[in-house]
Formats: structure tokens, C-alpha cells, sequence
């Protein structure tokens, strides 16, 4: 009877010690889901696959998730809506991980299988007219590349009067984002620069103390945006 209760007693014991090992490596992942049209925080539902899944609503684009070392994968969309967010995070310790999700219309191809599970149907003694199912395909692509490029602002012009101290470097980035509807990727800007990542990053980062752009996080990348006081 008392080797039955020290066996029991030891058996909790380590249960509790690996739960309290458990809970002291987890780490925090959080941010904001934002619309990719407005650069707003929007509520959204979000779920990250750990075991068992955790899904939750981030109101006004908020949420958090407490998880263990792994690699996972974080999405975010809108019910009734194609807007879509997906993220693959990879946590090796423990600690606070910042990852802001931009939500884009969900465009979905079909799968190859899927493709050549199609059968088609043949009239005796003819071929089978593949190009009648691209047509529709191709109509409908081009539809939606118009409908995009209005979407996006055609013309920015800068208000100098409300930033009028900028140096010139600055100014350099500024004048690029005018002439690129007012957003451009962090990656595209370096290219057009021409200068050192680290210097490109010190750039952006004065920018955004003086309140003039604003950068979000989309894949491995960075998006930067002109703020809209500054556009008229």
C-alpha cells in the first residue's frame, strides 16, 4: 500500500514538472490582421494548427496565441468574404513574436488532379476542342487584372508643406512611392535605390518616426506605404 502511494504521489509529481516545463517554453504570437485596401485593422477570425488547433476572433484586428517550439501555420480570413491571409512561423524558443497578417482576395486554381480527372466529352469521329474551356478561363483572368488595376490608386501627389525638413535621401523614397500609387515593396525600393539593405532599413525606420509611411509585414517581405495625410 505505501510503495502503491509513493508511486502515485511520484507519477503527479512529474506530470506537474513537465507541465510547468511545457508552460515555461511556450511563446506568444501576436499581431493585427489588416485589409489590404484600406491598411486598416479589420476583425477577422484566426487560427494557428498547433495540437489541438487554436482558432479565436480578433476583434478590431487584434489576437495572441500561447505555443510551444514548433512550425506552424497561421491564417486569418473574413466569414463571408475571399479575403485571406496565410503565414508559416517557425518558433525555436520562447518569447514575443509580432507577425501582422494583410488580408488579399483568395484566388483559387484547380489542382492538376484534379484537371486530368475531368473527362470531356468527344463527338464520334472528332477531337476533343480543348480551347473552349480556356476561353472562359482567360476572359474571366482578365476581368479580374482590370478590376484590380482600378482598384489601386492611380495618382498620388505629395504634400511637401507637411514634411518640408526631409533630407534628400528621404525625399528619394518618397518621390518613388508617389510615382508607385503610394506603395511599393521594401524589396523593389532597394532595387530602385541601390543602396545597402541596412542602409534602405534605416531609411524606412526615420520615415516612420516622422509618421510619413508605414510598413506592414506580408510573406518574408515588408510593404511600405505612403500614410494618407500625406496625399492629396
Amino acid at each position: 500500500m505505501g510503495k502503491l502511494r509513493a508511486f502515485t504521489t511520484s507519477l503527479l509529481s512529474l506530470i506537474i514538472f513537465c507541465s510547468l516545463i511545457a508552460s515555461a517554453s511556450a511563446a506568444t504570437i501576436h499581431g493585427k490582421v489588416f485589409s489590404w485596401e484600406t491598411l486598416e485593422p479589420v476583425s477577422a477570425i484566426v487560427e494557428i494548427n498547433t495540437t489541438p488547433a487554436q482558432k479565436m476572433v480578433a476583434k478590431n484586428g487584434s489576437y495572441s496565441f500561447e505555443v510551444p517550439p514548433g512550425v506552424y501555420k497561421l491564417k486569418a480570413y473574413v466569414m463571408g468574404s475571399d479575403l485571406f491571409a496565410e503565414e508559416n512561423i517557425t518558433i525555436v524558443k520562447e518569447g514575443n513574436y509580432v507577425i501582422d497578417l494583410v488580408l488579399f482576395p483568395q484566388i483559387e486554381y484547380p489542382e492538376l488532379e484534379d484537371i486530368n480527372k475531368v473527362e470531356f466529352p468527344v463527338d464520334e469521329g472528332e477531337g476533343v476542342n480543348y480551347y473552349i474551356y480556356l476561353i472562359p478561363l482567360a476572359v474571366g483572368g482578365i476581368v479580374l487584372l482590370f478590376y484590380l488595376r482600378t482598384r489601386t490608386p492611380q495618382t498620388v501627389e505629395f504634400q511637401e508643406e507637411k514634411a518640408p525638413d526631409l533630407p534628400e535621401d528621404l525625399k528619394e523614397i518618397v518621390d518613388i512611392l508617389v510615382k508607385e500609387g503610394g506603395r511599393i515593396s521594401q524589396r523593389e525600393l532597394r532595387k530602385k535605390l541601390g543602396y545597402s539593405e541596412a542602409k534602405v532599413s534605416l531609411m524606412i525606420a526615420d520615415l516612420e518616426r516622422r509618421g510619413i509611411v508605414e510598413k506592414v509585414k506580408k510573406g518574408r517581405g515588408n510593404i511600405l506605404f505612403l500614410r494618407d495625410e500625406f496625399i492629396r
